[in-house]
């Protein structure tokens, strides 16, 4: 339970509302905000519906997690159903600050603390429009996004893009994403001239559904079949036995490794800094945490126009402009251009400074700490006067 008294910027109490703790970037950025504030002594609790999970053993043990009462049925209609819950929760531990991890508790988190003197912070951690929406289905999403930042006290965005799309109603605070972690820097140090007579060593990160796009990746790669490359795919999903059927079709299976999740921060930094590229074929994206990633540990990338927000990024880096969505065509000479004249690894750690978890985390800890008012100094007659 917090408790409250003079308050100073250490004093500040927080909950994190995490569904589960599962292996999507939403689910790591929340749990290292835990983890980081635990570590500086401030108080912050996980509050969760599932306990269980593939990211559950990042967890620092000094963060205590409290369970959020949820009914069956899929992940929405869960999350519905957890309001009275979470909202006597806020009620009866009072944190200053109720954290939404990503799109689609935000409103969830919002309404549970109107009412309160808790504050609810909602985070941006997929488009607000993704690309080839049509303009109803557009004018829909923003309408939504837009009401449940008027509730929120405030709402985390990591582009520009973002930002001008929530501005109009309500505050919006654009912070970088905390990504880039010591054990990446170390790789990137550690990392070796590429050996010309070698095998091209390209890596593609996340889960096997149809917003990652593997299958055009493998597509583009089919496509280079006079160059000598090895894929590594690190994730698994439903679509897994279709992707190696469709790499068996292409004729590239010898050359691709479905390796499964990587659960370990570490074995997956070194599958980065082993990588010559990192490939990001999404369909859409918030921002993309592996395209970060790979950049810290010394990997150049290509990725499709998943978002605005990575275009930013991908320029100072001095990296290939994102390629259109589900052109394979387009993707393998991107790939073939990029192989031919990399960037120069220190340009790519700029790019990504801004980035490093600490330094990320720290910025979100002082967006908490503006949105609680200061005590109001009281001015006390002296006993000494008449």
């Amino acid at each position: 339970m917090f408790h409250h008294g003079v308050r100073s910027h250490t004093d500040l109490s927080a909950a994190i509302y995490l569904y589960r703790p599962g292996d999507g970037g939403l689910d790591r950025v929340a749990i290292l905000l835990a983890n980081h504030m635990a570590r500086r002594g401030m108080a912050v609790e996980l509050w969760m519906a599932h306990l269980d999970g593939v990211s559950a053993h990042l967890i620092d043990p000094r963060v205590p997690v409290r369970r959020v009462a949820a009914l069956g049925g899929n992940r929405r209609m869960s999350m519905i159903g957890q309001f009275p819950a979470l909202a006597a929760m806020v009620r009866r531990h009072r944190p200053d600050i109720l954290y939404s991890a990503g799109n689609q508790s935000n409103m969830l988190v919002a309404l549970a603390c109107v009412g309160t003197a808790t504050r609810s912070v909602a985070r941006i951690s997929n488009p607000i429009l993704r690309p080839g929406m049509g303009d109803l289905a557009s004018w829909t999403r923003l309408k939504r996004f837009r009401a449940i930042n008027r509730i929120s006290d405030l709402t985390i965005v990591m582009g520009e893009y973002d930002r001008a799309l929530l501005s109009p109603s309500g505050a919006v605070r654009l912070l970088p994403r905390p990504t880039v972690t010591p054990v990446m820097d170390r790789v990137r140090r550690q990392r070796r001239p590429r050996d010309a007579d070698a095998p091209v060593q390209m890596l593609m990160v996340g889960r096997l559904v149809e917003q990652k796009d593997h299958a055009t990746a493998l597509e583009a790669l089919a496509r280079l079949s006079h160059l000598d490359w090895r894929l590594t795919i690190a994730g698994d999903g439903p679509l897994r036995a279709a992707l190696a059927a469709q790499a068996d079709a292409l004729g590239i299976a010898d050359r691709v490794i479905l390796a499964g999740y990587v659960a370990d921060p570490e074995r997956l930094a070194e599958l980065m800094g082993q990588a010559d590229l990192l490939l990001q074929p999404s369909r859409w994206e918030g921002l993309c945490a592996t395209l970060i990633e790979a950049l810290a540990c010394g990997a150049g990338v290509v990725a499709t126009d998943s978002t605005p927000n990575i275009r930013p990024v991908l320029a100072a880096a001095g990296q290939h402009p994102p390629v259109p969505i589900g052109d394979s065509a387009a993707l393998a000479r991107a790939i073939e251009r990029t192989l031919a004249s990399p960037a120069p690894v220190p340009l790519m750690e700029a790019a990504i400074r801004d980035h490093g978890a600490a330094r990320a985390l720290d910025a979100y800890v002082t967006a908490f700490a503006e949105l609680i008012p200061s005590p109001t100094p009281v001015m006390l007659p002296s006993p000494a006067l008449p």
